[in-house]
């Protein structure tokens, strides 16, 4: 069949059509299926500093908490000005908002050097009571865990519409120790399922 074209050739054209029709529908360029078949999920908001003087309002009164809400809840801690005192343990936690005013980020700082079970209890006291595991993860400098809370999703909305939250462990140094965790991160900074941490 050496010289002939599908234009000069009916059935050759017919051929070539059949063949090319089923690709168009069934190919796709290289990484397009699997972003098509991603899970949508929102945006991670941005942490930003919390207003002073905002009213209460109902809701959750820990970490998603509208600011005025959750400051009613907590003192300021006398030796760390920015901070508030940890109700569940001695220390002191700073908090980051969402551009709308609610707790999307906790930094907690336990007095002493905590093991990771107390650390987690600790944690676990912070965020939404119907908040289920996702996953438990170990890096060489930290622990990650992540809980999703519908709770949580109904009181922040398009600033976390799965309504998960990460916990991070660190300790002093490089190294993550769980009998000396020294800092508990909250936040909604991954998407669900994604554990992004690089420590």
């Amino acid at each position: 069949m050496a010289g002939l074209s599908p234009k000069s050739h009916p059935v050759l054209a017919s051929l070539v059509a059949s063949m090319w029709i089923p690709c168009l529908v069934a190919c796709s360029l290289p990484g397009s299926a699997a972003a098509s078949r991603a899970p949508a999920s929102s945006p991670a908001p941005t942490s930003l500093g919390c207003p002073e003087g905002q009213p209460a309002r109902p809701g959750l009164a820990n970490f998603g908490a509208y600011i005025g809400t959750w400051q009613s809840m907590h003192a300021r801690d006398p030796h760390v000005a920015s901070d508030y005192k940890l109700g569940s343990a001695p220390g002191h936690v700073g908090v980051g908002c969402s551009a709308d005013g609610f707790v999307v980020e906790e930094q907690i700082h336990p007095l002493n050097q905590t093991p990771a079970g107390s650390a987690l209890r600790i944690a676990l006291t912070d965020v939404p009571d119907d908040a289920r595991k996702i996953y438990d993860h170990m890096h060489a400098g930290c622990r990650t865990l992540q809980y999703a809370s519908a709770k949580l999703a109904r009181q922040l909305g398009q600033d976390d519409r799965d309504g998960h939250l990460s916990i991070t462990f660190e300790s002093d140094g490089p190294t993550y120790n769980p009998a000396s965790v020294t800092v508990i991160r909250i936040d909604v900074l991954d998407i669900l399922g994604a554990d992004s941490q690089r420590c």
